[in-house]
């Protein structure tokens, strides 16, 4: 069974739909990816409603966009349906007050918050989309699995795209299973934004960490235990407060 065959059996024809394949280059941004589609609706609305010139022609052409994000090498996993209500130029400062799309370039990019407004302009006289989800497959959300055609263009017709099914899963997941403890690590921007189960597991671990400040090498070595284990100690630190804490902020 290939992605095409759920749309007819919707009565929605695959000429209408765009398949947004987003597999940003990066790990980290991929990761941010997955989060925001699971528990960040609004963010990951901001990723899907603008898109470069090639990509963005394709959004036009066509009535629905089905998008899908990367969660296992080689497969992509079904968000939803998302049906075209409007596009329209982004104005110079139109983005200056949107903290959605502020966020979600944080997140996806690791811009600091300082150097947000700085990047707004390459997003002026984009086409912005809006889109609104739609029922049909809506239960696949999460659960269905189909095999990455590769390519860099992440933007296709599904006319022309074979989407072969992989699986569908018993259990809807967009967020992949937390790295194990060797190959753990995240910046204070991913901390501030864990998914729950995520959070669950940090909660449960206790052990010595290691903080390394990317600007100029400078670490510190600490470790965790009691109620909350690593999760406590590490929201401490990317919440503010005193002592090394304090001193971590001033680097976050």
């Amino acid at each position: 069974m290939e992605f095409n065959d759920l749309l007819r059996l919707c009565a929605i024809d695959p000429g209408t739909v765009a398949l947004a394949l987003h597999k940003p280059n990066k790990a980290f941004a991929r990761r941010a990816l997955c989060i925001m589609a699971q528990e960040d609706a609004a963010a990951f609305a901001a990723y899907q409603s603008t898109h470069p010139a090639t990509q963005q022609s394709t959004v036009v052409a066509c009535a629905i966009m089905a998008s899908f994000i990367p969660t296992a090498e080689g497969e992509m996993t079904f968000v939803g349906l998302h049906a075209k209500t409007s596009a329209s130029p982004i104005a110079p400062g139109e983005l200056v007050a949107d903290t959605d799309f502020h966020r979600m370039l944080m997140r996806v990019t690791r811009l600091k918050p300082e150097n947000v407004q700085s990047n707004l302009a390459r997003f002026e006289g984009r086409l912005r989309f809006l889109f609104d989800l739609q029922h049909e497959l809506a239960d696949l959300s999460g659960r269905l699995v189909v095999s990455d055609p590769g390519a860099r263009n992440y933007m296709r017709r599904a006319e022309r795209t074979l989407l072969p099914v992989v699986e569908i899963a018993r259990i809807a997941r967009l967020v992949p299973p937390m790295p194990v403890w060797t190959e753990l690590a995240m910046t204070a921007d991913e901390l501030r934004g864990l998914p729950h189960d995520w959070a669950v597991r940090l909660a449960e671990w206790r052990g010595v960490y290691l903080i390394t400040d990317e600007t100029d090498g400078a670490r510190y070595v600490g470790s965790a235990y009691g109620a909350t284990n690593l999760l406590g100690r590490w929201q401490a630190h990317v919440a503010g407060g005193v002592g090394v804490t304090r001193e971590l902020a001033k680097r976050s």
